[in-house]
């Protein structure tokens, strides 16, 4: 019981301290893997990364779908496919 106690604590005093320093113009130009890109999680990475100015490498099972998803984001990004 002490020891979730103690770990509840932590993660508490962890999350209350945690400083938050992302900064999204990092990403610009930056080049990014995507794996299955062509659908569900992979695909919407694809769109935020690409409006974000980043270089994306996207990989897929079906390049009909990956055409698909290339022609459908927007943003300065360029593709390598």
């Amino acid at each position: 019981m002490k020891v979730l106690l103690l770990t509840g604590l932590g993660a508490l005093f962890f999350a209350y301290y945690w400083d938050d320093n992302f900064d999204p113009a990092s990403l610009q130009g930056a080049r990014v893997l995507l794996t299955g890109a062509n659908a569900g999680v992979g695909e919407e990475l694809a769109y935020h990364y690409a409006r974000l100015g980043s270089h994306l490498v996207l990989t897929a099972h079906t390049e009909a779908l990956l055409q698909k998803v290339m022609a459908h984001a927007s943003g300065p990004s360029k593709w390598i496919t």
